[in-house]
């Protein structure tokens, strides 16, 4: 794929060449193409969730039950997350991969999103989960390759953080 395409389409492709066949999600408008993408394509899954921590749940079954997935949503549900990924995923050593839009970050309108925006990446590595940042398109493919290898085969969770710089945040 070339840097050409949308960012999400580099991760759609991404996905599908590393096994992901279930992709859960809460609502975001940064995540649309992505989420569009997905839905389109007759190999992935896709479940929208009431909350985060669902995700956890379904795809620690999934990956129990030989599938691999990925949950995306926007920083201010990584909060909501926390204890399940805690409880579950890191408990058992179950791999998991995560792609996290953010708030409270640059292009950001709401004020109340701005402190929970900006202490995902602390929030993140206390847990001690690898990050990576998706900034320019022409690194995504490669990033997210990197990710899905890392959480597979160490067992550990992956957090893709889509920057505003790439994702155009709620202006786009």
């Amino acid at each position: 794929m070339t840097s050409t395409a949308p960012w999400w389409e580099i991760v759609h492709e991404r996905f599908k060449a590393n096994g992901i066949s279930i992709v859960v999600h809460v609502p975001d408008a940064a995540l649309v193409g992505l989420i569009g993408a997905c839905e389109a394509d007759p190999e992935i899954e896709v479940l929208q969730l009431t909350r985060e921590e669902e995700g956890v749940g379904i795809l620690s079954g999934a990956y129990l039950g030989g599938k691999r997935g990925v949950l995306l949503m926007q920083s201010s549900g990584l909060g909501n997350t926390v204890n399940a990924l805690g409880g579950l995923p890191m408990a058992y050593r179950i791999p998991f991969l995560i792609l996290i839009t953010p708030r409270g970050r640059l292009s950001e309108f709401n004020p109340s999103q701005v402190p929970a925006g900006r202490a995902v990446p602390k929030v993140l590595d206390a847990l001690g989960i690898e990050t990576a940042t998706l900034e320019r398109v022409e690194e995504v493919g490669t990033l997210v390759d990197q990710a899905i290898y890392s959480a597979f085969s160490t067992s550990q969770p992956v957090a893709l953080l889509a920057s505003t710089l790439l994702t155009g945040g709620k202006r786009a």
